[in-house]
């Protein structure tokens, strides 16, 4: 007898299927699962049945699998979809109706034993996806998903103009300056190019206005930081930088809340894929509720700068470095 449920880690041979000669294996750790994007299951019927029966028989397990898996997702924080199900009407319509987007990656048929296996497939990014089904909660009505409110990041305000030493002024020029000294130091003021901010961000938002970064590398590899459905990038000060409020529609679907990844190089080379020439790396300070990214206000504000030129957030030109 065939056992009905393969270990996470078993490797199949499907033979004579679509993908015949290739190894396929289940995808079914979280973080693998957000790093590649899609859970990946495995069913197998009981042996001594008909091709057809084995078949259908295998497909209700990898769907049962799948349903397995899917639950065990976190949505934000400690919630997983599972815990969003029994609290929320809505999201479990929305399990249901994602599930039915899970699509066929293989099968297999044992003539001598008399039993299938099946592969089925369900992608997180794209059509008929977990965040196409999940982007209007996520976008419009993200307490459905028990996601903590927290204020919007705003840096310092931007402080006076600061006044810098001017050319002496001929009298036969400029004779009234030269009379009323409170004019000349007006003129000063207006002509002066340097815009001051609070420190020790200012001189990073200066160098923004000159430096393209096109995107966000978040190394959290210190900390134990999970992917989810909405995953956010907090300051020290509790306010958010970055959620799934700050991304397009079609890009939330497209690239979720950002990529993943374990590496710097494989992180640069996913921004690569998304446009991004020229990431900026972030330290992550700590980690919140295992799903929230800190960074410094310092570095924060210099995202800001960069977003408000260059619009990389609304591109969720994002990665997570993790451990």
């Amino acid at each position: 007898m065939k056992k009905i449920l393969l270990a996470l880690t078993t490797v199949v041979l499907f033979a004579g299927s679509a993908v015949a000669g290739e190894k396929i294996v289940e995808v079914v750790n979280q973080d693998e699962v957000f790093q590649k994007g899609y859970i990946q299951v495995i069913g197998e019927s009981e042996a001594g049945q008909s091709r057809y029966r084995a078949k259908r028989a295998a497909e209700v397990v990898a769907q049962r699998r799948m349903l397995e898996i899917f639950q065990g997702l976190r949505l934000s924080g400690q919630t997983t979809v599972r815990d969003g199900m029994l609290a929320s009407e809505k999201v479990k319509t929305t399990v249901d109706g994602t599930l039915r987007g899970a699509v066929p990656c293989g099968e297999s048929f044992d003539r001598t034993e008399g039993y299938a296996r099946v592969c089925l497939r369900l992608n997180l990014h794209g059509h008929d996806s977990v965040y196409s089904a999940f982007d209007e909660i996520i976008l419009k009505e993200p307490q459905e998903l028990k996601i903590r409110e927290i204020p919007a990041f705003k840096p310092e305000k931007v402080q006076e103009i600061a006044s810098i030493p001017m050319p002496a002024i001929k009298e036969k020029e400029k004779p009234v300056v030269e009379d009323k000294p409170e004019v000349k130091e007006e003129v000063a003021e207006k002509v002066d190019s340097a815009v001051q901010t609070t420190e020790p961000a200012s001189d990073k938002i200066q160098e923004a206005v000159a430096t393209p970064v096109d995107g966000i590398i978040v190394d959290v590899r210190d900390f134990d930081f999970k992917p989810a459905l909405v995953n956010r990038i907090l300051t020290e000060k509790n306010e958010v930088l970055f959620d799934p409020s700050k991304v397009l529609n079609q890009v939330l679907i497209e690239r979720g809340c950002g990529g993943y990844t374990t590496d710097l190089q494989k992180a640069r080379a996913l921004l690569e894929s998304w446009g991004s020439k020229s990431p900026m790396v972030l330290k992550g300070k700590t980690v919140q509720n295992v799903t929230d990214a800190v960074v410094s206000v310092e570095d924060a504000s210099t995202v800001f700068a960069y977003d408000q030129k260059y619009n990389l957030l609304a591109q969720a030109r994002v990665v997570f470095v993790l451990k």
